[in-house]
């Protein structure tokens, strides 16, 4: 069974949220979430945390667990209702029309785990870091968001836990479409591609100011036979304040 990773997010009518839990336990989440607990802990020590696009409720579990008082908001309500399933203690939040459900200056933190890769315009994305910006606590606060590096979707990649074999990953511009397919859960992704510098732009456009950007690599003696991870990171990590 395929998933478009696009409609998990973006379409009202997916129906088999559940099959994304199964990217959980994975070597892939653990390279992506590994160094965000220091990354966030360097700027911050607790608060109120925002999961900006919660999906099935992993990554709010993850803020849960580093002590933030977290909620979770996501625009596809199959999602929000499986999240609620999955983290029954947890709080989460369906976004009618993109607009996080919360008051202007709510948040210290704001995190976004694999979403900016599933946007399809710079234009929209600059729109979503502006909603961002909008809840978040002035330059007190911290935006953290994970996403795929300009590697990721590289067809001459070998990555443990992805393939990246698809014709529409040879020829990759900004914005276009591209695939990837995650062998534990047999689910195949589609994205957007994006490089670093798109992404630095939007940052920029919506009014923020990047202060780290982290790519993590795979390291000998983590459990994982890493391959290409090891000296290409799949992943950007973006830390940025308010300007």
């Amino acid at each position: 069974m395929t998933i478009d990773k696009k409609i998990i997010y973006y379409s009202e009518n997916n129906k088999q949220p559940l099959d994304y839990t199964k990217t959980y336990n994975t070597s892939y989440r653990y390279l992506g979430y590994r160094d965000i607990p220091k990354i966030i802990k360097k700027y911050l020590q607790e608060g109120k945390a925002l999961d900006y696009g919660s999906g099935t409720g992993y990554s709010t579990r993850f803020l849960s667990k580093l002590g933030f008082n977290v909620v979770g908001v996501d625009i596809n309500q199959e999602m929000v209702q499986e999240a609620r399933l999955q983290c029954p203690d947890l709080t989460f939040y369906y976004m009618e029309d993109r607009v996080i459900p919360f008051k202007d200056l709510s948040f210290d933190l704001v995190f976004s785990s694999f979403v900016l890769l599933e946007i399809g315009s710079q234009k929209e994305m600059v729109n979503y870091l502006v909603e961002a910006k909008r809840v978040m606590k002035g330059s007190s606060a911290l935006f953290v968001a994970i996403t795929g590096s300009e590697h990721l979707h590289d067809p001459s990649k070998n990555w443990l836990d992805f393939s990246t074999n698809f014709p529409e990953n040879k020829n990759r511009i900004s914005g276009s479409l591209v695939k990837l397919y995650h062998y534990n859960s047999h689910i195949e992704f589609s994205d957007h591609y994006w490089t670093q510098i798109d992404y630095q732009d939007c940052f920029a456009k919506a009014g923020f100011n990047i202060i780290d950007i982290k790519t993590p690599l795979g390291e000998k003696g983590e459990g994982y036979a890493w391959h290409d991870e090891l000296v290409t990171s799949p992943f950007v990590i973006f830390v940025a304040i308010s300007e």
